[in-house]
């Protein structure tokens, strides 16, 4: 076991309404397909970070058999053979509690309980993410007890802890417009070293899509062929396929 973890938070595309937006341009098939390849994009950024291991809480928990299925599908759609090998040492594990931060506390807590020193969190759609600045936040937390990377939406795209101070996560609600304030009256608070990512987006919406194939076809001008593949890939089948 490494010292490092990455903890994907996963809500099932098929049963969860993150992707509800999706749903209204692509209908319900569709938004699920492209979820499941964004989240094998972040798997794929995950499983890049050398001596770091990855832990996909995922919710409802009668998800687990098609998170089993969409990791084999998974290995059979992914070309590094690097990471191909590291599939296996995934660990699917449930999501517990009532509410989403409360969830996000467990999932924290539970991952410094197995020995963990470093943990970072991201969600299933953080392909954006970019591969250096997860390494990274693995560094800041060498000096920093909360990494956070601000998102466009008043949230966070990642969020890193190298001590189980889940108490930050009290009181906060994801669903209100104020949460990244309380979450940093939280952290100061509690007297902890935070360091401040910089502001980025993760993919939930047409409008955040949009964002992300713009950055595609950056990312390939300058010759990479890799970030957001499988996301690619499915974009393109549902394109030459609208019907």
């Amino acid at each position: 076991m490494n010292s490092k973890c990455t903890v994907i938070f996963a809500n099932d595309p098929e049963l969860t309404s993150d992707l509800e937006a999706m749903e209204l341009v692509f209908g319900k098939q569709k938004s699920f397909y492209l979820g499941r390849a964004m989240f094998f994009d972040t798997l794929t950024l995950c499983l890049s970070i050398p001596r770091t291991d990855t832990i996909v809480y995922y919710y409802p928990e009668e998800s687990q058999q098609r998170y089993q299925q969409m990791l084999e599908l998974y290995r059979r759609e992914e070309v590094d053979k690097t990471i191909i090998k590291r599939i296996d040492s995934i660990k699917l594990l449930p999501q517990n509690g009532e509410r989403m931060m409360s969830r996000i506390a467990d999932a924290f807590e539970n991952t410094f309980n197995m020995g963990y020193k470093r943990v970072t969190m991201i969600g299933a759609y953080g392909i954006p993410l970019d591969h250096n600045l997860l390494n990274a936040s693995f560094v800041l937390l060498k000096e920093n007890d909360v990494i956070i990377g601000p998102s466009f939406g008043g949230r966070y795209y990642l969020f890193g802890l190298s001590q189980p101070i889940t108490n930050v996560f009290q009181g906060v609600h994801w669903e209100s417009n104020d949460f990244y304030i309380r979450l940093n009256e939280n952290i100061k608070h509690v007297g902890a070293r935070v360091q401040e990512l910089e502001l980025s987006y993760e993919v939930y919406n047409p409008e955040s899509l949009n964002q992300l194939i713009s950055d595609i076809e950056r990312w390939r001008s300058l010759g990479d062929e890799r970030t957001a593949y499988h996301t690619e890939k499915c974009l393109r089948a549902i394109q030459e396929n609208p019907a």
